[in-house]
């Protein structure tokens, strides 16, 4: 007679299923988040058509091709965090309702009477701001401030605030490449934006125009600092240092490159150097600069060690730590038998003495 066999798959465990380790709020999360989306989309879809229009890399305005590398370098800061994401809980926030119908102010004063579209663009992300906080609370934003506020380097700026920094740019750029041009033995003087130089047997004048600035360089320089400075794992002041590095590197890079055109322009061609150099050596500032700015940051990590904030945590921590076990002790090794007259490992038959004892 045989006995009832078991089967085998009632005795395996149940494993839960994804959504039922899922907690409420994590399900119930997106909800919220979507009734508010869709009419903050349809709120400033106009504004998104025309910063996309500006900004994008194909017809939009050279100066602000980085643009669209800043939403992506955010979305890669929160992958990087998912797990401290994932880690603080959800809770509303109402402060961030108030920040969130500030944004829709500055906004609305954008559209009229102000009619600025930075005004506007600059209210659609503190809207956005406010509207994380009070959908996630704080200790979500105390993590995602970051691409929410990195947005603000994508942002065009006004066409007066433009020009005014531009003008003390242009101004330096022709000053430097005139100390440049000099020291190389070339005749030169600056008047303004523009540069006066020696060139066969007359004058020649280089204008530096707005374009030749540096604001397209600072901006990309200011977002590749801080991709490098958020993205890697630093105090907070170390971050912003590097951030704020962008600024001389950025404007040192510009001037350098207004004086590389000059030498170009009287040692060189005069047409090589208006046509595929002008624009190509935008394109190779960016090394050095790169490499200026990870200096800046190699800097900072090799000068400064940081103390801990909570040296009492610390000494707990490692006196809760288990200690070390030690490496198991090796096997005993058995001896041979002694040797018996005078050969080893082989024992003889005993005597007859031995026997009859």
């Amino acid at each position: 007679m045989s006995l009832p066999t078991q089967n085998s798959t009632s005795s395996a465990p149940l494993r839960p299923s994804s959504a039922a380790g899922r907690s409420p709020e994590v399900q119930l999360a997106w909800l919220p988040a979507l009734v508010v989306a869709i009419p903050m989309l349809l709120l400033f879809w106009p504004n998104l058509f025309r910063l996309w229009a500006k900004t994008n890399p194909f017809y939009g305005e050279p100066n602000w091709g980085h643009a669209t590398c800043v939403p992506i370098i955010g979305l890669y800061y929160l992958y990087l965090h998912r797990r401290a994401l994932r880690a603080t809980p959800i809770q509303t926030a109402w402060s961030g309702l108030a920040i969130c119908i500030g944004g829709i102010l500055f906004f609305g004063y954008g559209t009229w009477p102000g009619q600025n579209d930075f005004f506007k663009d600059l209210g659609m992300v503190i809207c956005l701001f406010g509207t994380v906080a009070l959908l996630c609370g704080w200790g979500i934003m105390r993590i995602a401030w970051f691409p929410i506020v990195f947005l603000v380097c994508a942002l065009p700026w006004p066409g007066l605030v433009y020009s005014w920094v531009a003008g003390p740019l242009q101004r330096l750029a022709a000053q430097v490449a005139v100390w440049v041009l000099r020291f190389t033995g070339v005749q030169a003087i600056s008047s303004g934006t523009k540069i006066i130089m020696e060139h066969g047997t007359g004058w020649r004048t280089l204008n530096v125009a707005e374009a030749c600035a540096g604001i397209r360089s600072l901006m990309t320089f200011v977002s590749i600092a801080a991709a490098i400075a958020f993205l890697s794992v630093r105090p907070l002041w170390q971050r912003l240092v590097i951030v704020v590095s962008a600024v001389p590197i950025a404007i040192f890079c510009n001037v350098m490159r207004v004086a590389g055109q000059g030498l170009l322009d009287h040692y060189v061609s005069t047409a090589w150097s208006e046509g595929f150099a002008h624009s190509f050596a935008g394109v190779v500032m960016l090394i050095p600069a790169l490499f200026l700015i990870l200096l800046v940051a190699y800097v900072l990590d090799n000068l400064f060690i940081e103390d801990v904030a909570d040296k009492s945590a610390l000494r707990s921590q490692l006196l809760t730590r288990p200690p070390k076990q030690s490496a198991a002790a090796p096997p005993p090794q058995t001896l041979p038998p002694r040797p018996r007259n005078g050969v080893p490992g082989r024992r003889l038959a005993p005597n007859a003495t031995e026997r009859g004892r």
